[in-house]
């Protein structure tokens, strides 16, 4: 045997004991017969062949080869499973492609479903791709970032309206309020030392009024009572029964009223009918006539028997008569 035979087939165990190790290492048993079924994917984002087929994370198989469907651009992968595998022929039998880190390396994961019957080597397997925590960060921050884009011009005007307002040079600016409020600080501090002493004053009377009120405390408590007392008695009083008499007498003032508006009784008849009224005014006027004639001619009637009296009335009757009055 020459020396480069020698190399030959030192050189192909070499690189055959490299490939088994590398397989080993995987885990991978390469003399070991295993049963195919596929998986139909619409991507396969991270997933590479080698990668472990599991169930329960318990690893029952190794991705094998990948291709491209080029009728319907699907990606069709082949899954090697253990040949003592037997997956339930269900609907709700499938192979979930998952991710196992942040860097969206993918594995596959058998969910078996509840059948009597099983699949035969070579079928394809139901599939399901479950998005990895980057797309699923990614979908909830989209909504909140088309917000934020919104709120965008809003949070711009308020920037701009924060600096106008904490702008020094602003007349209208939080400084400029600010150092109205120092002068006005400034100016109570003032009127509070200029008037320090009627302040204390103040206080002072503030403080004997409430030492007087202290000193008086019995004398006020006994006032209260009273009070207290006044009232009692005012509950106790038989003011309901007072009330009502009141209420009964006003009635009946009412009912008296009445009959006078009506012109009933004496009174209501004095009031309202007008005989009495013309027979006093008749007396008045003929009282009045009385008193003028009275005034008039009083020998009339006060009669005085003197000599000649008679004479001199008649002469004061015939002048009064001559006289028309």
């Amino acid at each position: 045997m020459t020396n480069q035979a020698k190399v030959g087939i030192f050189s192909t165990i070499t690189v055959a004991i490299f490939i088994l190790g590398f397989y080993f290492l995987k885990g991978i048993d390469v003399f070991e017969r295993k049963n195919s079924y596929y998986a139909v994917y619409d991507r396969v984002d991270g997933l590479y062949k080698s990668n472990e087929v599991e169930i329960n994370g318990f690893t029952v198989g190794r991705v094998g080869d990948m291709e491209r469907d080029p009728v319907t651009g699907k990606i069709v992968v082949r899954l090697d499973l253990n040949t003592d595998l037997k997956v339930p022929d269900s609907d709700s039998t499938s192979a979930q492609l998952f991710s196992t880190d942040f860097l969206g390396t993918k594995k596959i994961k058998l969910i078996f479903g509840t059948a009597n019957t099983y699949l035969k080597e070579g079928d394809t397997i139901n599939t399901y791709f479950k998005r990895d925590l980057t797309e699923q960060i990614g979908s909830q921050i989209d909504p909140i970032i088309g917000d934020v884009k919104k709120l965008i011009p809003t949070l711009d005007s308020t920037i701009y309206f924060i600096k106008y307002v904490m702008d020094p040079s602003n007349p209208r600016g939080i400084y400029t309020t600010l150092e109205g409020v120092n002068e006005a600080i400034a100016k109570v501090n003032d009127i509070l030392a200029a008037n320090e002493e009627n302040l204390q004053l103040s206080i002072k009377h503030i403080e004997g009024l409430t030492g007087n009120i202290e000193k008086n405390n019995a004398q006020i408590t006994n006032i209260l009572g009273n009070f207290s007392n006044l009232s009692d008695s005012l509950q106790q009083a038989n003011l309901k029964q007072t009330v009502t008499n009141l209420n009964n007498t006003i009635t009946e003032l009412n009912g008296v009223v009445a009959d006078i508006n009506q012109g009933k009784g004496t009174l209501g008849k004095i009031i309202k009918q007008d005989d009495l009224y013309t027979a006093i005014d008749t007396a008045v006027a003929n009282l009045n006539i009385l008193l003028k004639d009275v005034k008039q001619r009083p020998y009339r009637y006060i009669s005085i028997n003197v000599l000649g009296s008679k004479k001199a009335e008649k002469r004061r009757e015939l002048k009064y008569n001559e006289s028309g009055k």
